[in-house]
């Protein structure tokens, strides 16, 4: 079970929190190898037996919540990894977003050790190409990341860890000294690109490949004709009207329905304009769009409806 932890720091040391860094990290159970869009929340944890019994102290680390991709009809998974054994002297869940870290004040230490499997795991973001300064003190930038997750040996230097030394106390190890990390970050799966996102139950799995359709569809109002693009395009706040997002977005949605003319779920919608928007026109143009229209129902069907198709759920559907 998790238990949360409450405190009441003085809210300006916050802002000097970084566990995004891996600076921030110092020297001191797996889940099945698949694909997952995950979400995190920074908790107490408190292990238990199979029978309920409480095993070992409370540990302070992230929860992480893996939804198949493979597979709609699956449970969540829940994988608990810790910053170590002492990280609660120092940090406490922030009792507000339950997404970072607040300082304790007057604690021993300021940063946090390298050798956890939440450290661990956060490094295997970031060689999987989770781009540095993204994420610093709130997980929700990474909630609905599409990610392969394998379980990969523990560094040796960690086998020998005695709980007497710190950080890599026994309960860190999961069944024989094996780890779940990211082993790829999709291409379509980065919520700090404006894709990605959790699939809804009873929809189908996100990661599904799409077959192409001959022919193409035929709007009920033609799509406005994209402007020609300038060999240095000037900046969204200036040239992007409008006009200018409402014609990216139906262009964006009409490559994404031609690709697949029966429909699509809204999440395979929102991934794939953003996608072509930001191939066609870059990621400010593409990240307008996702603001102005996948916002609301009403907002998407304003486009959709001139393509024939409508929001139904969470689908989208000819008319």
């Amino acid at each position: 079970m998790a238990i949360q932890r409450r405190t009441a720091p003085a809210p300006a040391a916050v802002e000097g929190v970084n566990f995004g860094s891996m600076e921030m990290y110092v020297q001191g159970g797996g889940m099945p190898e698949g694909d997952y869009a995950l979400e995190f929340s920074v908790l107490m944890f408190q292990a238990t037996t199979q029978a309920g019994v409480p095993r070992g102290p409370a540990r302070l680390g992230v929860q992480v919540t893996a939804h198949s991709l493979t597979g709609s009809d699956e449970k969540p998974r829940e994988q608990f990894y810790s910053m170590g054994r002492n990280a609660d002297k120092s940090f406490a869940p922030d009792p507000d977003t339950g997404k970072g870290l607040v300082p304790i004040p007057g604690a021993p230490a300021g940063t946090l050790p390298n050798s956890t499997n939440w450290a661990l795991f956060l490094k295997s973001l970031y060689d999987s190409g989770l781009p540095q300064g993204v994420f610093t003190n709130d997980l929700s930038v990474l909630d609905g990341v599409w990610v392969h997750i394998a379980n990969v040996p523990e560094p040796e230097d960690r086998k020998s860890f005695a709980p007497k030394t710190g950080e890599a106390a026994t309960e860190e190890r999961m069944g024989s000294g094996m780890v779940a990390v990211v082993t790829e970050i999709k291409d379509d799966g980065k919520p700090w690109e404006g894709s990605g996102g959790v699939p809804e139950a009873g929809t189908p799995a996100p990661a599904a490949k799409v077959t192409k359709v001959a022919g193409k569809i035929t709007p009920k109002v033609a799509p406005k004709p994209l402007a020609k693009k300038a060999a240095a395009p000037a900046p969204v706040e200036e040239a992007a009207d409008e006009g200018a997002i409402e014609s990216a977005a139906i262009n964006g949605a009409t490559a994404v329905l031609e690709a697949s003319p029966d429909g699509v779920t809204k999440l395979l919608m929102r991934t794939g304009t953003f996608k072509h928007v930001s191939t066609a026109e870059g990621a400010d143009m593409a990240q307008a769009v996702i603001e102005t229209y996948f916002g609301s129902d009403e907002a998407l069907n304003a486009v959709l409806g001139q393509l024939g198709y409508k929001v139904s759920g969470q689908k989208v559907v000819p008319v």
